[in-house]
């Protein structure tokens, strides 16, 4: 796998944005602790978009990844 560094520079962004969501998708159930019950579906719902957002972006980033490397390959 190509290391961090090397990456094209839009795909370390949407790798920082990705693990930014699910960092804050999982600490904001630990940190917020909602009172009434809507506010509690409200969190809930927020944590399920962040996380979805970041399982979306790793697999389209994977999914690149794979594409270029069988691109190269085809070059050889």
């Amino acid at each position: 796998m190509t290391p961090y560094w090397k990456r094209d520079r839009k795909s370390r962004w949407l790798f920082a944005i990705a693990n930014l969501s699910l960092a804050v998708g999982l600490m904001l159930r630990v940190l917020v602790q909602p009172a009434s019950g809507l506010a509690r579906n409200w969190m809930d719902g927020l944590c399920g978009l962040l996380l979805g957002i970041s399982i979306g972006m790793n697999v389209m980033l994977v999914i690149k990844a794979r594409r270029c490397r069988t691109e190269s390959l085809e070059r050889l």
